[in-house]
């Protein structure tokens, strides 16, 4: 009995890429249809994701600017406690990371002009004289309080 052995032929060598060997280009663009999707979906979501962001920030800004205004209001009152609750307001909204550099500048003229009422109804400084409770005044207050500049001394 003579005993025959089938050796197995070798696989043919392949020098381009499997896909490119006789697919033709739509189809293998057609293959990268899902990577495409996830990209358009992916961009997507970053740019809802940013809107939205930018309106809750909108936001937030117009109701500091409701703040500002109602303590700005009180603290041209009349009544002694309403205007120092609306310093106290004013100085704790110019500290906020949503009062930039012109909010900042409006709340010291709006903080300057009742601390002058106040010292001008005790009989102390003028109208030009110098107020160094002013927020962003020079002088460094002892009890390292906050000013409306935003900055902690």
């Amino acid at each position: 009995m003579v005993s025959r052995f089938i050796l197995p032929t070798p696989a043919p060598a392949v020098s381009e890429p499997a896909a490119a060997v006789g697919t033709p280009w739509w189809e293998v663009l057609g293959a990268l249809g899902p990577l495409a999707v996830l990209a358009a979906a992916t961009l997507t979501f970053i740019i809802g994701w940013k809107t939205l962001e930018q309106r809750r920030k909108a936001d937030q800004r117009s109701e500091w600017w409701a703040r500002a205004e109602w303590a700005i209001e009180a603290s041209l009152s009349d009544d002694p406690r309403r205007q120092e609750t609306g310093l106290g307001v004013l100085d704790l909204l110019a500290q906020s990371d949503l009062a930039g550099a012109e909010e900042a500048a409006i709340i010291s003229i709006a903080w300057a002009r009742p601390l002058t009422a106040i010292v001008d109804s005790n009989g102390g400084m003028g109208q030009n004289e110098d107020t160094t409770s002013v927020p962003g005044a020079e002088e460094v207050d002892d009890d390292n309080s906050s000013t409306a500049a935003g900055t902690r001394r």
